[in-house]
């Protein structure tokens, strides 16, 4: 089965997360996956992108069986390995079409990166979201900061990585950071498509030049070749084994 889906229904086109098993956490495989299907839905006449997860998540972050194999990765090897991996969910960013993130259950780590990387985003109420690499022991990635101080600001950007802390689908919304209201589950998809339709009604040679000028202004490629040396340097630390096992025996970690 495809890791990564889309289709398109007039104007909005769906792009789909699909390893509801793993919560839709990040692999190599789907890295790949959606690198491809970015580029095909680049084509699409569509002017609204909604990226959703499968099953009872958004996305979980980073696949721990992925994590687990780059700690015994040369550090050399990491630099590149993480950037073409990120550089991979990220290119989400460069989609000609608004994009809209679709969050309900966790969206955690690098997951919530994907879904602050998209343009708008509607959200459950009850979504469980975090920046949980301090938690874990490792560098955070895929463009954590630039993406929570553009979403956040500076002030709670910092609160929210340095303690890696858990916040609500609801407190999403009452930071200005998802669009419409705090949706239960059952309303979700209504949500995002009444969202969809309502910026595909606009012109869309107008929105396709406000995607371009967007990217021109926030050009992340010079803070992900950062980013990746400190993962490779935290991937080789003892932190990240002892937040590994702490994740997988469901404790809180002891460093």
């Amino acid at each position: 089965m495809k890791r990564v889906a889309w289709r398109t229904d007039g104007a909005v086109t769906r792009l789909t997360l699909r390893r509801p098993e793993a919560l839709n956490a990040m692999s190599e495989e789907m890295a790949s996956e959606f690198a491809s299907a970015v580029k095909r839905v680049a084509r699409e006449p569509s002017k609204v992108v909604i990226l959703e997860g499968d099953g009872s998540a958004f996305c979980a972050g980073g696949d721990l069986g992925f994590i687990e194999k780059n700690m015994k990765r040369r550090p050399a090897a990491l630099v590149p390995l993480m950037k073409k991996f990120y550089g991979s969910f990220l290119s989400l960013r460069g989609l000609p079409q608004v994009t809209v993130a679709k969050i309900h259950g966790p969206a955690v780590g690098a997951g919530l990166c994907l879904a602050l990387a998209a343009d708008l985003r509607v959200v459950c109420d009850d979504a469980r979201l975090s920046f949980n690499f301090v938690r874990l022991g490792i560098n955070p990635g895929m463009a954590a900061w630039p993406l929570a101080r553009a979403a956040f600001g500076d002030a709670r950007a910092r609160d929210l990585l340095f303690t890696g802390r858990f916040f609500a689908g609801r407190d999403l919304l009452a930071w200005g950071a998802a669009s419409g209201h705090a949706a239960t589950p059952a309303e979700l998809d209504a949500v995002a498509e009444e969202l969809a339709r309502h910026v595909a009604a606009g012109s869309g040679e107008s929105l396709r030049l406000l995607k371009a000028e967007a990217m021109i202004a926030e050009d992340l490629t010079p803070f992900l070749t950062h980013e990746a040396r400190g993962q490779a340097k935290t991937f080789k630390g003892r932190d990240l084994v002892e937040g590994l096992a702490a994740v997988r025996e469901r404790r809180p970690a002891r460093f």
